[in-house]
């Protein structure tokens, strides 16, 4: 067995999405040993393009070099890679960094990678899971670090997996909180109505939110289509909605819950499904900040979108 390092990037459709895909495929090549955290960087070279995403990953292998290279290809490939423009964007890209103490240079293939040197993102997630890695020259990958330090990179939250994900790492207490505020509101409904002395154009004012709302989040539904997920963390097979109702919110689903809350609490007069109104739109706010960090690090178009689209729950009021 031999210990290599492969880096993967991404910036083409759900970027975090196609580099678990990878560390998934990968460990049908070997056993993989340790997964970095992911970093963001402006793209190098090539046309004008969004931000990658990359990380490195360390396998034990029996593979040789060539066998290795080839798996990665298979796995490119699997991931809709197209190489039409050197540098180009790309929904993966996997490069094999070091293999044990090799030392290969072919028509095919040079490890170590010919650039690694010169590139942080590489770099610094390889140190994070390969500390004590050296080059075949005997010289330290750290040391390396010391040379980059002026490239810019950002460690992203977001962390890669060999396991499945699980009820909490998708955002599963989201879920949670946000049935109980719903459970919460009906039963304010039920047992609170009338407590406002309120006028009956109240009323009416409550039907109309509460219409509104409804219609809102069905179009968001609408248009979110296969997307559609009650966690915040986006689905691994989703893409970038940013087209009706999106045109004017960003999360017109959550301020169509909202306005519905509302509506209804005005419409049965109740004081605490008012407040519970009130505390649902809070937590849909913060839901919804939430969920945008996860979709600026699986979209790379998602923060021109969010520049584009200022409202966050309700077209042009919120």
């Amino acid at each position: 067995m031999t210990r290599a390092a492969v880096a993967f990037g991404s910036n083409l459709g759900d970027r975090i999405g196609y580099l678990q895909t990878a560390v998934a495929a990968l460990a049908g090549l070997g056993e993989v040993e340790a997964v970095s955290s992911v970093y963001e960087t402006a793209p190098v070279g090539g046309p004008e393009q969004g931000p990658y995403l990359n990380a490195v990953a360390v396998v034990e292998t029996d593979l040789e070099p060539h066998e290795l290279l080839d798996g990665l290809l298979q796995i490119e490939q699997r991931a809709g890679r197209e190489r039409m423009v050197q540098w180009g964007p790309r929904t993966l890209d996997l490069d094999l960094i070091l293999y044990g103490d090799r030392v290969l240079d072919d028509e095919r293939l040079t490890v170590p990678h010919p650039r690694v040197a010169e590139r942080r993102f590489v770099l610094e997630p390889l140190v994070e899971v390969w500390p004590d890695a050296v080059m075949p020259d005997g010289g330290s990958v750290a040391g390396l670090l010391t040379g980059v330090q002026d490239q810019k990179v950002s460690r992203i939250q977001q962390r890669l997996s060999t396991r499945p994900e699980t009820f909490t790492s998708r955002g599963g207490w989201w879920v949670t909180m946000q049935g109980v505020v719903l459970v919460a509101a009906a039963v304010a409904l039920l047992i609170d109505a009338g407590s406002l002395p309120w006028p009956a154009w109240v009323v009416w004012l409550g039907a109309i939110l509460a219409v509104t709302g409804l219609v809102q989040s069905l179009f968001g539904s609408r248009y979110l289509g296969s997307n559609l997920t009650p966690y915040p963390q986006p689905l691994s097979s989703g893409n970038l909605v940013a087209c009706g109702v999106y045109r004017w919110a960003r999360h017109p689903i959550y301020g169509g819950i909202v306005l519905m809350l509302v509506g209804a609490a005005l419409f049965r007069l109740s004081l605490v499904a008012l407040v519970v109104g009130f505390v649902g739109a809070a937590f849909f706010w913060m839901k919804a900040g939430f969920e945008e960090e996860r979709l600026m690090e699986h979209y790379a178009g998602y923060a021109a979108y969010k520049a584009q689209v200022r409202k966050r729950l309700i077209p042009w009021i919120l």
